[in-house]
């Protein structure tokens, strides 16, 4: 027993040595020849002109060499950033399809390696020559920190955080990487993500949605790195005080940011590695099996809902105290912005799941035939939640999940939050969770029976078409309660017309009851588009049971 254990350690170190594994060394025998050279050089140049120059013309002003040695860590940090989380994570995405175009990646599957050291020797293999540029960084870096007199205890979480950050990104490069399939697209859109990540989504904490934020290095630079910039400035005064927190406000408990940032990323880490291990250990297989995808929605709403928290009960660190700083004439405006975002923030998740988790019809009647060649199932049916099964339970079990922690969410800022005051009636208090189950399962049947190119004309036509239409038809001819009742068979729109639920006395304007009428009008032709398609996906799967079925 002792000589098995010991057994599956040695193998798990001989895994995780990354400077023995074979995909890393062939990458860096293939990436790091004479035409690296131009590119370590050019970074060699830039972070040595960088360095020396901020710090010899600060010093020579302030004469501080502290100061100026500080004021250089921040351009050379972007410059270590965009090599290690823009061209890295690009990198990455367009070598995995280079090696599937080329069917390198498919004689790498017959190898004997485990798919751990696969997914690792790609991870860390592809990136070589940034991680070798990052190295030429790093002398100046610590010339800075040595200089400046920046403690370690500082360093540390910074970097791991910035690690941690680099290794969520790339596994987004890998994922991007397994699946589409023209290089040029998949380094736009990986990098776009990674872009959107660290520009567009921390604007999001204005909204009251901290959690963003987190997937980022800006909170733990801005904890650690910030006060010995500028020590005797008034910077503080600058920023609010929920960006500079020492701390984040997760329920009713106070975390340090570096543990927050880290169990985070960690938990999508974990999650896209699994991803991208399921592809390399089968490659039919989903990236995602359906009960981890309902625990990890399930995860990321607690997350989500923890951070959320002070916007939710209105305490002394609530968004709403800090922008408002104690007037209340505005708050019940502000406050309904916050279930219509959570409620957007959601669904896009379910989404993405959905889409991972649902088979084609060309999977889904594989699945059959293997399914009753196996002699496994009766009846001619597939276990709930095989990969090859539809999704209907697991739509079901996401449905029921977002309901829930909508009613919880308005539940708790009715109650004993912002919108305590306002006088909502039981029919109003379900809009939105209504609006979203229905939303949900609309995308599922229509994203199932469709497939995804079908269902892309669906959703342009029927998604984006209706609230188009709705704004030529207002600002053309200005039929103000036909536009209306025109956009609300978009399930954007009936999301939106949801909330008008929780409007407070001074948003309920004259048109508040043709926007409740207009929320059942579309709620009622999504139901009926759902109900059809579901038919429509029924008889299919029907008629391919029997076909599977009858005897040749």
């Amino acid at each position: 027993m002792i000589e098995l254990s010991m057994g599956r350690l040695r193998s798990n170190a001989q895994v995780l040595a990354i400077w023995n594994n074979p995909i890393v060394w062939k990458n860096f025998k293939s990436r790091m020849r004479m035409q690296a050279l131009f590119y370590c050089l050019l970074v060699l140049i830039i972070s040595a002109f960088m360095t020396l120059t901020i710090f010899s013309g600060i010093d020579r002003i302030q004469e501080d060499s502290v100061q100026a040695a500080r004021a250089g860590i921040i351009p050379l940090g972007i410059v270590q950033w965009v090599i290690l989380m823009l061209s890295a994570t690009g990198r990455i995405s367009s070598g995995i399809i280079h090696e599937r175009v080329t069917g390198t990646i498919d004689y790498t599957r017959l190898t004997p390696m485990s798919p751990m050291t696969k997914v690792l020797g790609y991870l860390f293999g592809l990136p070589v020559r940034e991680y070798i540029a990052f190295a030429i960084t790093l002398p100046f870096m610590v010339f800075l920190l040595i200089v400046g007199e920046i403690p370690l205890s500082v360093i540390l979480p910074v970097y791991l955080v910035f690690f941690s950050s680099a290794l969520l990104y790339h596994l987004i490069g890998t994922v991007f990487g397994l699946v589409m399939k023209e290089w040029r697209m998949s380094v736009v859109f990986t990098v776009g993500i990674v872009v959107l990540i660290n520009l567009v989504l921390p604007l999001f904490s204005y909204l009251g949605f901290p959690f963003l934020q987190y997937l980022t290095i800006r909170p733990v630079v801005v904890e650690k790195i910030f006060p010995y910039l500028a020590e005797n400035s008034s910077w503080r005064s600058t920023l609010p005080d929920g960006l500079i927190s020492t701390q984040v406000d997760f329920f009713n408990w106070k975390v340090s940011t570096t543990f927050f940032s880290l169990l985070l990323q960690s938990s999508l880490i974990f999650t896209l590695g699994l991803m991208v291990y399921r592809k390399w250990e089968s490659f039919d297989s989903h990236s995602l099996s359906k009960i981890y995808a309902l625990f990890f929605f399930i995860g990321i709403q607690v997350f989500c809902i923890g951070t959320l928290w002070p916007n939710l009960v209105f305490n002394e660190n609530s968004i709403f105290s800090l922008a408002l700083a104690g007037d209340e004439s505005s708050i019940e405006e502000f406050a309904v912005v916050i279930p219509l975002v959570y409620c957007f923030f959601t669904l896009l998740c379910v989404f993405w799941l959905l889409y991972v988790i649902t088979p084609t019809h060309d999977e889904y009647r594989s699945g059959l035939l293997r399914a009753k060649k196996l002699q496994q199932m009766k009846a001619s049916k597939l276990p709930v939640f095989a990969d090859f099964a539809g999704s209907l339970f697991s739509a079901i079990a996401l449905a029921a999940c977002t309901f829930a922690f909508l009613l919880f969410v308005q539940a708790t800022m009715i109650n004993s939050g912002p919108l305590a005051d306002i006088p909502i009636t039981s029919i109003n208090y379900f809009k939105m969770p209504l609006a979203a189950v229905l939303i949900i399962f609309y995308y599922y049947v229509s994203l199932e029976y469709l497939e995804l190119n079908k269902f892309a004309i669906l959703f342009l036509c029927v998604w984006v078409v209706p609230i188009l239409l709705a704004i030529f038809l207002g600002v053309a001819f200005e039929f103000e309660d036909l536009t209306i009742y025109i956009a609300s068979v978009s399930p954007i729109s009936l999301t939106i017309l949801s909330v008008q639920g929780m409007a407070g006395d001074s948003l309920r304007s004259a048109d508040y009851q043709l926007a409740s009428n207009a929320y059942w009008i579309g709620a009622g032709v999504i139901l009926m588009l759902t109900a059809f398609l579901g038919y429509q996906l029924k008889m299919l799967k029907a008629k391919t049971k029997i076909k599977i079925a009858q005897p040749k």
